[in-house]
């Protein structure tokens, strides 16, 4: 039996059961989920919209949207009693797609501070409205929003800290290229299985890549050549055009040609840097970054693996500073201040990194390569 509400902040009831919420998601669900999760009793009822939360008046949580990506939607649900846990939920035209799963619910939190992936629903009856998670709330403040107001001194303290995340990544190890995959939803080992890829938003996509064309690829020469035929696109209604088929077979010729015997190796037969596969967040910036509420520059957690991949060490070129340059810093001293951090950030990278150093200097060749293959349908004046 829903409540009697008089008051005029009530006007936005709402029944869950037949009605998603203000984001297009029967976001109850997720609620009631982490309910059982924190083991809270619940009894359902009339969701009412209060500002940005939702919250059923008896209810023993409250859930506020805290952030709307490009592909997803992110929640926080707060009980009573102070727990907090956080959902994220696909965009519902993206489900159908298979987006890849965070690789924090397959692999062991000490690699760096990731949030844990306590539950993962692939919402195949519907229910909620898209593929969605509850994750560790890893408390904290987004580094872009703090970055502004932080000092000059602060910002080149965090910005070794996330020096400091590219180098764990890149010290770890990994036999295949791929992505983290595991066995079971409830099988905490993993390994590396066929590449996951971020959702796409393109319109007339059908499908997502067929796995068995994904990998996991033994060495790097299969999986330029897998990215060059486009086997990890996601389907879509156009058929390759004849000029973009024609692109492609110079390409596909160039990387089976190239005299880089390194491309054909693995670390089982060749244990040198240049057959080091490694793990690579493929959006690595400020808007992933938290940090602790109290001193900015240490860093909380990194968040949205989606996508993440086990890639060859030498393709790995990380951009630094690129994200943290803002409309808003202008100022000839913190501009000069943001150029000296970014070449500050590359010196120390290369002093902890020694094998990437090497890499960075004599890989140009088969990064170009890499290059030509994520583009091989595209004239070469539009690469």
């Amino acid at each position: 039996m829903e409540d009697e509400l008089s008051s005029s902040s009530h006007t936005n009831a709402v029944h869950y059961d037949i009605v998603k919420d203000a984001w297009g998601y029967r976001s109850q669900l997720i609620g009631e989920r982490a309910q059982d999760l924190l083991g809270v009793q619940y009894t359902k009822l009339t969701g009412i919209s209060i500002g940005n939360g939702l919250r059923s008046p008896t209810s023993p949580y409250i859930l506020t949207n805290i952030l709307s990506g490009a592909n997803h939607k992110v929640y926080r649900v707060a009980m009573d009693d102070g727990r907090t846990v956080i959902a994220r939920v696909l965009s519902p035209s993206l489900t159908e797609y298979g987006a890849g799963v965070y690789p924090e619910d397959t692999m062991e939190a000490e690699l760096y501070p990731v949030p844990e992936v306590y539950y993962h629903d692939k919402d195949k009856n519907g229910e909620v409205g898209g593929e969605w998670m509850l994750l560790e709330d890893l408390r904290g403040s987004n580094l872009s929003l703090t970055w502004r107001e932080m000092s000059i001194d602060q910002r080149q303290k965090v910005g070794l800290a996330v020096v400091d995340v590219w180098a764990q990544l890149m010290r770890l190890r990994f036999g295949a290229i791929g992505s983290i995959n595991s066995p079971g939803d409830d099988d905490k080992t993993f390994y590396v299985g066929p590449m996951t890829f971020m959702p796409t938003t393109i319109a007339k996509t059908m499908a997502p890549p067929a796995r068995s064309k994904c990998g996991p690829f033994s060495c790097a020469r299969d999986w330029l050549l897998a990215l060059a035929r486009l086997d990890m696109r996601f389907l879509n209604e156009a058929p390759l055009k004849e000029e973009e088929k024609s692109l492609m077979i110079p390409v596909i010729s160039d990387i089976k040609a190239a005299p880089l015997p390194y491309l054909d190796n693995n670390e089982a037969s060749d244990p040198s840097p240049w057959s080091t596969n490694v793990l690579f967040h493929v959006d690595l910036g400020a808007h992933n970054i938290m940090v602790d509420n109290d001193d900015p520059t240490i860093i909380t957690g990194v968040i949205d693996w989606e996508g993440a991949c086990v890639v060859p060490l030498w393709s790995i070129l990380p951009r630094f500073s690129d994200r943290l340059r803002a409309p808003y810093i202008t100022k000839p001293d913190e501009l000069g201040a943001l150029e000296e951090l970014r070449c500050l950030m590359k010196r120390t990278l290369l002093e902890a990194v020694p094998e990437w150093a090497k890499l960075r200097a004599e890989g140009r060749e088969a990064r170009m390569l890499r290059t030509r293959a994520a583009t091989s349908t595209a004239k070469p004046r539009n690469v």
